[in-house]
Order: structure tokens, then sequence, then C-alpha cells
């Protein structure tokens, strides 16, 4: 079995905004859905060099890799691949900065936080988990 490496964040502005991404039509997989910016780890590369450089090419935001914080970790079987699911975030110093979207996605959108419950409805079951447990403890309070 495979083993997949993935890593995404919960990007927060300076309001606690968080963005939400939604892959286009002609995503590979899941378009349509709502997505967090981030994606594959290439082989080699560490988790968050591989979370600011998946950053930059779905968003063109630039995150200092010292600004990702791992929040939740996990692994499941998923179409007979092990994948192995780093959540992190970042706080931004700036309000609902401007984003520049990738083929991969058609629109991004700074919500608010208490939009995430109805968000996570539609994220793959490792992320419903994910966000439940963030929210309960509060690890996107600063």
């Amino acid at each position: 079995m495979q083993t997949i490496p993935i890593a995404k964040v919960l990007l927060l502005d300076a309001d606690g905004n968080v963005l939400i991404l939604r892959r286009s039509k002609t995503h590979p997989t899941l378009a349509g859905h709502p997505d967090l910016p981030g994606g594959l780890i290439e082989p080699g590369e560490e988790p968050g060099e591989a979370l600011a450089r998946e950053i930059v090419e779905e968003t063109g935001l630039k995150i200092a890799v010292s600004d990702l914080k791992v929040i939740y970790a996990g692994a499941e079987v998923y179409n007979d691949e092990n994948r192995v699911r780093m959540l992190y975030k970042s706080r931004l110093s700036e309000k609902k900065l401007k984003i520049t979207i990738s083929w991969e996605h058609d629109q991004a959108e700074w919500l608010p936080q208490t939009e995430l419950p109805r968000i996570e409805e539609e994220f793959h079951s490792f992320y419903h988990d994910a966000l439940e447990y963030v929210q309960t403890h509060k690890l996107l309070e600063d």
C-alpha cells in the first residue's frame, strides 16, 4: 500500500477569518468542493516546506515555514492508499489579503470561523474530525 503525505493549513487573517478555497470543475478530485490551501508532500520535502510551496502555488501568499504550526495529524486508508494528513495553522498580520488562485481552484473566500461547521460537512472525514478537535480545543485562538 502506497503512503501519500498531505499537508493543509487553516490560514487566518488578522481578524481571525479563515481562507477557504473551492476546487475547480477540472480538479482531478472532489471538484466543486471546499478546500484548504496545501497538498501533497513531494518525496524528499519537509512537510512545512511543502506546505509553504503549496500556499504560494495555490494562493500567491508567501508564508515562512516558521509561521506554520501543526495542530492536528492523522492517517487513514483512502482508495487503497495510506494517507498521512497534517493540518497546520498560520495567522497573517493583514486582513483579507488578495488571493491569486491557481488552476486547481475557482474561488477563494475569507470566511469567519463560525462558518467552519458548515464547510466541514463537505470535507473528507479526516477534516471533519480535525476541525472538530481544533474548535473543541480552541486551537485557532492566539
